[in-house]
């Protein structure tokens, strides 16, 4: 897939990214992608015709301001209350935004985590002062905006939004732990600057700029990109739950540890400081490429991702519970059929039909039979007339079925 904003910022998209500095272009509409400025997009009317979705409403000054979801009204009569409307999942509405994001996903080397959304503003309207807790790719579609920022200038790589008018989210003390704005006027008196933002115009803001677009002039339409991208205490956080909770030492639960007597609760803080002791070590020795890999997997069964990893190599698999497979005869090219109907998980209950080569149905008959987990040596060893390679093939896609699931860490009892 090619970079899909290269040519609109002038720089590759994971240079802009990792860059971490506001970058901001200008130019005409027509440079844009056509599914960002057409059909739906072509204007603020076509918008609140064809979306489908949630809605979100804000107003306020600067200083003072507040966002908030509605229901039930049209974002017609919301723009004629005098709010930004701000249209949150543009996937639906937009079919090719697809496509782009998956594109844009690819440039940056990331799974799926970026969603596409838009803000429609009435004159007198905007956001107020606040920061993100994602970067952002912003186009301007629609009238001409004033857009107000500057750099966080108290942390870098924050992981929470944060306004200081309001709710304190309860990541907000580790992350400003070395100080934080006391108010929004404060944050003007530091100086923001100022950028007019005419059709055509797009930048790309770092997480953790402090922006405002409030008090619009006149009617105005953007599209932002969000990239949700994981940190990398995410994805360390997400493979140690899916490595240490293989332990039955870590699954015990802590009786006693918070009792208000000290001799009471010793016995489980020293289980807890021997556990953390041995974990450090365990850790070191972990393929890192496999935490990613945990992560995609992890997505996937959750139903946060719709792509399954498919160059992902997991090296064990357990069948999932009331997941069936039916076999079908063997069509005229020779295939054996096989419809995978998958048993309750996270994920919608879906029927999937596949056609593998015909020596493989043993396979197939020795996962249904299987009631543990097992791994591709494993299958290797049993099946050595197969590639191993073309088994890790067949169990990714009964994967992809959800006839199983990857166990996507090592195995915690292996020496």
């Amino acid at each position: 897939m090619s970079d899909p904003i290269r040519g609109i910022f002038g720089a590759p998209a994971a240079e802009l990214f990792t860059g971490g500095k506001m970058v901001i272009t200008h130019g005409p509409l027509e440079r844009l992608p056509a599914l960002l400025r057409s059909g739906p997009m072509a204007s603020i009317d076509a918008l609140c015709r064809h979306y489908v979705g949630p809605l979100e409403v804000a107003q306020g000054s600067s200083s003072d301001g507040i966002q908030v979801p509605v229901a039930d009204v049209h974002p017609t009569a919301l723009l004629h209350l005098g709010l930004t409307v701000y249209f949150t999942d543009l996937r639906r509405t937009l079919p090719g935004s697809r496509e782009f994001l998956r594109a844009l996903e690819s440039a940056l080397g990331l799974p799926e985590c970026t969603t596409l959304a838009a803000f429609t503003n009435a004159p007198g309207s905007g956001l107020a002062l606040h920061h993100d807790r994602f970067d952002q790719l912003f186009f301007q579609i629609e009238g001409t905006k004033r857009f107000r920022y500057a750099p966080s200038g108290f942390v870098t790589n924050p992981d929470t939004q944060f306004s200081p008018f309001t709710a304190a989210l309860p990541e907000f003390g580790q992350t400003y732990r070395n100080g934080f704005p006391a108010s929004a006027a404060g944050l003007e008196e530091r100086g923001l600057e100022t950028e007019l933002l005419e059709p055509g115009s797009a930048l790309f803001m770092p997480a953790g700029t402090w922006h405002t677009t409030a008090e619009q002039t006149e009617r105005a339409l953007s599209v932002v990109v969000v990239v949700r991208a994981p940190s990398r205490l995410d994805v360390a956080l997400n493979f140690l739950r899916y490595y240490a909770s293989q332990s039955p030492e870590w699954r015990a639960r802590p009786y006693g540890a918070f009792a208000a007597d000290p001799p009471a609760a010793a016995t489980e803080h020293d289980a807890l400081a021997r556990l953390l002791a041995e974990l450090g070590p365990r850790l070191s020795s972990l393929s890192p490429r496999a935490a990613f890999d945990a992560w995609r997997s992890h997505g996937h069964s959750v139903g946060a991702l719709a792509d399954y990893p498919r160059d992902a190599r997991f090296e064990r698999y357990i069948r999932i519970p009331n997941s069936s497979l039916e076999f079908k005869p063997s069509g005229a090219d020779g295939k054996l059929g096989c419809v995978v109907q998958s048993g309750p998980t996270s994920r919608p209950r879906a029927s999937t039909e596949l056609a593998v080569n015909e020596e493989a149905r043993p396979v197939l008959e020795w996962v249904l039979a299987t009631h543990r987990a097992f791994s591709l040596d494993e299958a290797a060893g049993r099946f050595p007339e197969f590639a191993r390679d073309d088994l890790a093939d067949l169990f990714g896609w009964l994967a992809h079925a959800a006839l199983i699931r990857p166990i996507p860490a090592p195995e915690w009892d292996a020496p």
